[in-house]
């Protein structure tokens, strides 16, 4: 009688093995299941271990067909597998990218790590951090600013103008000027109306690039200027186009691309690539708490080559704001789900 011990990642696959090499007289004798040893609660994996047994003689020709056959799946399965994960550095790029960070950027922040360890993981946190690099922040101490608020519908960018407003308001002691171009959205001028009213400051509304400049004799008044864009489809480009001539003919010390955390990182790499004509810009990422990954921010960066400045996580004003805390990403991004 012949007696093996399989290990795999299910029951099912034990199931296969045994068949493929033992037939299907193999009779099972055991079965458990455990879990691999990780590392800071990382990488563990659960495994099953079967015992199974059969006659020598049960094991015949297409038996053992069927057992080369199945081998050669799993090898080519295993190649395609391992391409990235056959060491302990392409290991730990694995992690990385199941993680949802860009490939690219995986091997980058990884770069000369051979082995998963304390010491690595803290390298890599390191490196994340300065990565990610300090935030942006609005307004220096005796800066006049004027910044611009854009980025995709539905991301929040109002609420977020009204957080920050309030933050310059209250805390700075700044004096703040909003105003909002967002006439293509139902109620969306009357929304800023409403928390510049809560505020006590003035809310303007323009339809252009035209009206703005009109208003230039007011602006200079104030020490921030808060202006609110429509949110506008990467994929329109006659609404991108007014963007973009919204931008080229103002005057403007800031802008700020608003984008959701919970934006999938499939479509994030579009997202930026759309706003490849803007030249200098900070990113504000909302919704983080809509979301347990915060991977889609690490790739923003890397795509669009900028700093991230602020990050929402609610709706209550002017709480629910900050500026972005690179330690918290990283370590959110090397924790996993």
């Amino acid at each position: 009688m012949k007696v093996k011990r399989y290990i795999a990642d299910n029951y099912q696959d034990a199931l296969k093995l045994i068949k493929a090499e033992m037939g299907s007289d193999a009779v099972i004798l055991q079965q458990s299941s455990y879990r691999e040893r990780g590392l800071r609660g990382l990488f563990k994996k659960k495994k099953v271990e079967v015992v199974a047994a059969v006659e020598e003689n049960k094991i015949d020709e297409r038996d053992l067909f069927i057992k080369d056959l199945y081998e050669i799946k799993s090898l080519l399965r295993e190649f395609k597998h391992n391409e990235i994960k056959d060491e302990s550095r392409k290991d730990l790029v694995y992690e990385l990218v199941s993680r949802g960070v860009d490939d690219k950027l995986s091997k980058i922040l990884t770069d000369g790590i051979n082995e998963i360890s304390d010491d690595n993981l803290e390298t890599l946190q390191k490196r994340i951090v300065n990565f990610i690099g300090p935030p942006k922040k609005i307004t220096g101490l005796n800066e006049k600013k004027r910044a611009v608020f854009i980025g995709p519908t539905g991301v929040g960018k109002t609420t977020t103008i009204a957080k920050i407003a309030s933050n310059l308001i209250l805390r700075e002691k700044k004096k703040v000027l909003l105003i909002t171009a967002d006439i293509f959205r139902i109620a969306g001028a009357e929304q800023l109306k409403i928390y510049g009213e809560i505020l006590g400051v003035p809310v303007m509304v323009v339809n252009n690039i035209f009206d703005l400049n009109r208003l230039e004799g007011e602006i200079s008044k104030y020490d921030v200027v808060l202006i609110d864009t429509a949110g506008r489809s990467h994929t329109d480009s006659k609404k991108m186009q007014e963007l973009k001539t919204f931008l080229q003919y103002g005057t403007y010390d800031e802008v700020y691309l608003c984008l959701s955390a919970a934006t999938k990182n499939s479509d994030i790499k579009k997202i930026i690539k759309s706003y490849d004509f803007i030249n200098e810009y900070n990113l504000l990422f909302t919704k983080l708490d809509e979301t347990d990954n915060y991977s889609v921010i690490l790739n923003s960066i890397y795509y669009s080559k900028k700093s991230v400045s602020y990050v929402t996580n609610g709706q209550m004003v002017p709480d629910d704001i900050s500026l972005a805390d690179s330690k918290m990403i990283a370590q959110n991004i090397l924790k996993g789900n």
